[in-house]
């Protein structure tokens, strides 16, 4: 957290994020898809889509869109456009446009509330894909990306599945639901052969909006058949609270399947000071978590204080037990990749950021601790305290895109990858209250890799719990709050789960398939 928020508060699955195989670049038609991966049935992002002017109606090939409703108001929201969020939150204003943190390049926006049609029109605008060939399955998930705010009552929005010429509502939307991943599975009739999906925003005059992005039908993937290789207990942003710390270890620790480690992911501290390092040792010492290994990385508190990074360095080394700022870690067979701030000086910077400096020694650590386990089709866990730009909850903030003095030269490492599962921490944000609490780290540009991109999760907070406000701000709910997550590394996906520590129960659960 910045230390302007650093106050105590009074007292299933869906889309399946792909890892580590390689995917097509750019928007792959049904066959193309299922040639490399045959359990995606059809992809497509809008970003092969030439957009000389910034805003455009061209559609993908097979998509056709159809407004009715509309005799004024601007063109370039007349039914749906394709746009990037900046563009289209420079056109019409943030007014939480830019919230959608899993848009990736072009989206498909319904824009109401800009449009400015006159009182007698109501846009009903229908977007449409190519047909989907499903023969020999019974049942596919469609998948997408949405960003959703409500206007009006009575204006909303539906997705539809046509299936042989029948189509059905499956999904309404009437009330705002933020940078969301819809999974929704489609049960098919016996010798079904074609699916077309239908996006419609109806009603819309002077209303708000609905962007999606990222559609695709994928065959459902099994519950596992057997025990995992390796469990792993994420927990951070600790921050003075030892009494909700404790708490959540003895829940992890109570539950059926022993964890096989404990990641504390920054922030175990309120300051780097020796009294607050003692204290927390302390707790662990009384309540230890009952795999017997607890791997750390340093957030920005382990920094704040006037003693100088050296001495801080120092004492999180101490006390965590690390030899080094960057270490891998081997859990029954899986890595742990942990990276490292290598300087902080709160006295320079006075809590504020960049937080993060990466030599290029830990940087090419990464690249080749990366490229060794992509060589053997193995998914690497990595941790990193600070948030990646347009990933998780708040990462959309300017608050939050600015932790790393280079973040270029980390997104040189990283976009070269896609096996790796990243966890990040620092804004405390909700895990209850936000859809986004994971998302898809792209990169524009990179090649395959990058295009494709690699699960990023947030990892929630003991301390309190933050919801977004306003274009960059931040508030804190209302009550107590403590969350954390479990990991579950299977053979064929890495499986997330999100617990409210409050409530005594998981609250989300997210299969990234293999």
């Amino acid at each position: 957290m910045k230390r302007r928020t650093v106050l105590k508060a009074a007292a299933a699955s869906g889309l399946l994020p792909l890892l580590g195989r390689t995917a097509p670049a750019v928007p792959a038609p049904a066959g193309e898809a299922a040639q490399s991966r045959p359990y995606l049935l059809f992809r497509e992002g809008f970003d092969a889509v030439p957009n000389p002017a910034a805003f455009t109606h061209r559609l993908p090939e097979g998509w056709t869109s159809a407004v009715e409703g509309v005799a004024s108001g601007e063109k370039r929201w007349e039914g749906w456009t394709l746009a990037t969020i900046r563009d289209w939150a420079w056109a019409c204003g943030t007014d939480k446009r830019h919230w959608f943190t899993r848009g990736h390049r072009h989206v498909a926006i319904a824009e109401s509330r800009q449009q400015r049609l006159n009182a007698t029109d109501a846009m009903n605008a229908h977007l449409r894909s190519p047909e989907i060939a499903v023969s020999g399955h019974t049942a596919v998930v469609v998948e997408f990306d949405s960003h959703y705010r409500q206007g009006k009552p009575g204006q909303h929005a539906a997705v539809t599945a046509e299936i042989d010429g029948q189509e059905r509502e499956i999904l309404r939307l009437d009330s705002d639901r933020f940078s969301s991943r819809e999974s929704l599975t489609v049960e098919l009739p016996s010798g079904a052969t074609t699916l077309r999906l239908g996006f419609h925003y109806l009603g819309g005059n002077s209303d708000w909006f609905w962007a999606i992005d990222n559609v695709a039908v994928t065959v459902p993937l099994p519950e596992p058949t057997g025990p995992p290789l390796a469990i792993v207990d994420v927990l951070s942003d600790v921050q003075g609270d030892i009494e909700d710390y404790e708490d959540a270890v003895r829940q992890l620790n109570a539950m059926p399947e022993p964890a096989h480690a404990l990641v504390i992911n920054g922030d175990a501290v309120d300051n780097g000071s020796a009294r607050l390092w003692e204290e927390f040792s302390a707790a662990t010492a009384r309540t230890p978590h009952a795999s017997g290994l607890t791997i750390m990385t340093a957030g920005n508190h382990e920094m704040y204080g006037d003693e100088g990074s050296e001495a801080y360095i120092r004492r999180f080394l101490e006390y965590s037990g690390n030899r080094e700022l960057w270490r891998e870690t081997l859990v029954e067979g899986i890595p742990l990749l942990t990276i490292n701030s290598e300087y902080y000086s709160d006295v320079d910077r006075d809590g504020k950021e960049p937080f993060v400096r990466m030599s290029p020694e830990q940087l090419a650590w990464l690249d080749e601790r990366l490229a060794h386990w992509a060589a053997r089709d193995t998914p690497v866990l990595l941790f990193a305290h600070y948030l990646l730009p347009n990933t998780v909850s708040m990462s959309h903030s300017a608050w939050y895109q600015n932790d790393y003095e280079d973040i270029e030269a980390l997104s040189e490492v990283l976009s070269s990858y896609t096996h790796q599962v990243m966890f990040t921490s620092h804004s405390h944000s909700s895990l209850l209250h936000q859809h986004d609490w994971w998302g898809m780290r792209r990169y524009t540009g990179t090649g395959e890799a990058g295009e494709r991109g690699f699960p990023v999760v947030n990892t929630g907070a003991i301390l309190n719990a933050y919801m977004p406000e306003g274009d960059h701000d931040e508030t804190i709910l209302d009550g107590p709050a403590a969350s954390g997550l479990r990991v579950r590394v299977y053979e064929d996906r890495v499986r997330v789960e999100a617990w409210d520590f409050v409530g005594k129960k998981r609250v989300r659960v997210r299969d990234f398939r293999r």
